[in-house]
């Protein structure tokens, strides 16, 4: 029969013992810790963020770029004698401004809205500390591409392509510490997002060009308002039925050039002469051009059909310089 000794620890040997193993064991949680809290980044919570995110920025946004959004609609119900720019309109500061928010949305600890209700923070990725502002901006620069991000999410939930890019991934963290802000890289932050934000929209400016009625040089005090006033009659009277009122002005003199300038507004009766428009501005083009002739006039029209609660309009640059170029 074999005998086996266990040797019991003494007092000393044994207190090293028990700190050797409660060591261990406080190793093996931070470690279950950790891995927990890279399982809690998955692929439905990072879709959430950037779902939730996109509905409170784009409120922001909307926030921001609301007053020049109120005047636009004033003006569109503020029938003038100047041509009207249709279309997309040029990029503006204040909506550079608002889509630069868009970009910045994780500049403040790296934490946007979503992130904060979701418990999630953007991290450098070699230094494992809360990205800097420059970073938390190059990671956004992909967001026009989103279609791309979702795929890179599917993939690797912690980092889509634009983490690639900037070098900085998601991690969940539920009380994370506040850090300085670094206010040099907030502002040039800032400011690089502003002018992205112009440089994405050229396309649309480009396309508004193309739209754009070119406003005519008069010069205002040459207005000739006994002209006018016998145009608004002869249009009247000889259009009757077609048009209800004429509002024209009449200048007798455009900067830099030797022919003058006739803007009217044509009100419509009836909607149905408005929408058959072809047929409507043959007949006012046709009176228009016998009164004024084209070569030593330039003539504007806007046709309006104006009903309770909607107006509608059209506008014409009769000029037979640029016709011909």
């Amino acid at each position: 029969m074999t005998f086996i000794r266990i040797l019991q620890p003494t007092c000393g040997s044994k207190r090293g013992f028990c700190q050797r193993f409660m060591a261990l064991n406080v190793s093996k949680k931070t470690i279950t810790n950790l891995t927990e809290t890279k399982d809690k980044v998955t692929i439905g919570l990072r879709l959430a963020s950037m779902l939730v995110d996109h509905f409170i920025m784009t409120f922001i946004i909307m926030f921001i770029v609301m007053p020049e959004f109120a005047i636009n609609m004033f003006d569109a119900f503020n029938i003038d004698h100047d041509p009207t720019s249709f279309g997309l309109g040029g990029i503006s500061f204040l909506f550079a401004f608002g889509f630069s928010t868009y970009f910045n949305k994780d500049i403040f600890n790296g934490r946007s809205p979503a992130k904060r209700i979701l418990k999630m923070q953007v991290i450098d990725n070699k230094t494992g500390q809360v990205a800097n502002p420059l970073k938390c901006l190059a990671r956004n620069l992909t967001i026009p591409l989103w279609p791309l991000e979702v795929i890179f999410i599917f993939i690797y939930p912690k980092r889509r392509l634009g983490d690639k890019i900037a070098g900085t991934r998601i991690d969940y963290i539920e009380n994370p510490e506040k850090t300085k802000m670094d206010w040099s890289k907030f502002a040039i932050a800032l400011l690089i997002a502003i002018g992205f934000s112009i440089l994405i929209t050229l396309p649309f400016t480009v396309m508004n060009s193309k739209w754009k009625t070119d406003n005519v040089s008069y010069i205002k005090n040459t207005f000739n308002q006994t002209k006018s006033e016998q145009t608004n009659k002869l249009f009247e009277d000889k259009l009757n039925g077609l048009i209800r009122e004429a509002n024209f002005r009449i200048y007798d003199k455009i900067k830099n050039d030797d022919r003058k300038f006739v803007a009217g507004i044509l009100y419509f009766n009836n909607q149905s002469d408005y929408d058959n428009f072809e047929e409507s501005e043959s007949k006012i083009s046709e009176l228009l051009t016998s009164e004024f002739s084209l070569d030593s006039h330039v003539c504007f029209l806007k046709f309006v059909y104006k009903e309770p609660g909607s107006i509608s309009t059209r506008q014409k640059m009769y000029d037979s310089r640029k016709e011909e170029n």
